[in-house]
């Protein structure tokens, strides 16, 4: 009821749509993916084999793939979940520190209730995000990290 697909988006299901959704212009969407209620996917989101739960917002122009996001998880535009890995390996998950196989070839991240991720974060494949955490721009996730606020630190000089 009420969720809007607005022109241009493209849904290749299965897809299940939560109340007062809006999946954006040029957005696509490969099932399998489920959503909750009040999701938000912005303009020319990709969108594959998700679980979103209520009051998710994913930003223009974002790849979350093989992914779980928690209940108002926050990513601001071009934030990708990187699903594989490059020498084709199994994916790992850090897990009560240990490092387990998923046994996956393909598999994303896991994003914790209100964790908000700035414009262009990379999210590691098998990577938690733990509830509450705020990433600023243009952080790459290598691992997991407890909750807190992360931002770059840079330095800019004159030449």
């Amino acid at each position: 009821a009420r969720t809007r697909v607005c022109a241009g988006a493209r849904i290749e299901g299965p897809a299940l749509f939560g109340e007062d959704c809006l999946v954006g212009n040029l957005a696509l969407i490969r099932g399998p993916v489920r959503a909750g209620d009040r999701v938000r996917i912005g303009f020319a989101a990709e969108v594959k084999n998700a679980l979103l739960s209520d009051r998710v917002s994913i930003g223009p122009q974002c790849f979350v793939a093989d992914s779980r996001l928690d209940s108002e998880a926050y990513l601001g535009a071009q934030v990708r979940t990187s699903n594989h890995r490059l020498d084709g390996r199994a994916v790992e998950v850090d897990w009560q520190g240990e490092r387990l196989s998923s046994g996956r070839d393909k598999l994303g991240c896991w994003i914790g209730e209100a964790a908000a991720l700035g414009i262009q974060v990379v999210v590691l494949p098998g990577r938690i995000v733990a509830p509450g955490s705020l990433f600023g721009p243009r952080i790459t996730i290598e691992k997991n990290l407890p909750a807190g606020r992360y931002r770059l630190a840079q330095s800019i000089e004159a030449f």
